[in-house]
């Protein structure tokens, strides 16, 4: 059986497909690597006198969001905001990303579930919303990458300190997907925009 693809010529897809393979190339790299140490804890919590600091710590995979990691930054989150202690949190990535997003390793594995890893995209989407709600000052400390759903993760908070050398972006919406945790909402109410 042979199929065709119509192809108008008055549009250019040639940057949607070469996004298309970088993504592919992507998965292949992070499906290649493997975590620095298997005992290591994904993101770190750390308490400095009345400010709480959360790593992400998967700096070779670049800080991708998975399902622990959600479920660990919820759990710190959760915990400090109950804490009287505590007055500001900070958020920051190891390496040379704050978050490259999801882990695309991760719902490439699941696409055959049942589910396809739809959990942890909800659980995501309370943690954005829990971030935009929450009760105390967060700061997020963007260094290099900030990606997807990594950008998404930094959108709600109440500030974002970037530097020279931050990398922006939402490829997402390059392929034909939304933007996820209410960033399209957030960007389009930042001041200057």
């Amino acid at each position: 059986m042979v199929v065709g693809i119509k192809i108008e010529k008055s549009v250019d897809y040639s940057g949607v497909f070469l996004l298309f393979i970088f993504w592919i190339k992507l998965i292949d790299i992070q499906m290649a690597q493997v975590a620095e140490n298997p005992n290591e804890e994904v993101v770190l919590g750390e308490e400095i006198g009345h400010v709480r600091v959360i790593t992400l710590n998967q700096p070779r995979r670049l800080n991708v969001i998975s399902f622990d990691v959600v479920a660990l930054l919820a759990k710190f989150l959760e915990k400090w905001e109950k804490d009287d202690e505590a007055e500001l949190i900070l958020i920051k990535g190891s390496g040379r990303a704050f978050s490259a997003g999801g882990d695309l390793k991760m719902f490439y594995d699941g696409r055959t579930s049942k589910d396809s890893n739809l959990e942890v995209v909800y659980r995501m989407y309370w943690l954005c919303y829990h971030i935009h709600t929450y009760k105390k000052t967060e700061v997020a400390l963007v260094h290099g990458i900030s990606m997807g759903g990594g950008a998404s993760l930094m959108a709600p908070m109440k500030f974002s300190v970037v530097t020279e050398k931050t990398v922006f972006a939402t490829p997402e919406a390059s392929i034909g997907f939304h933007t996820d945790c209410g960033f399209s909402y957030m960007l389009s109410r930042l001041p200057g925009i």
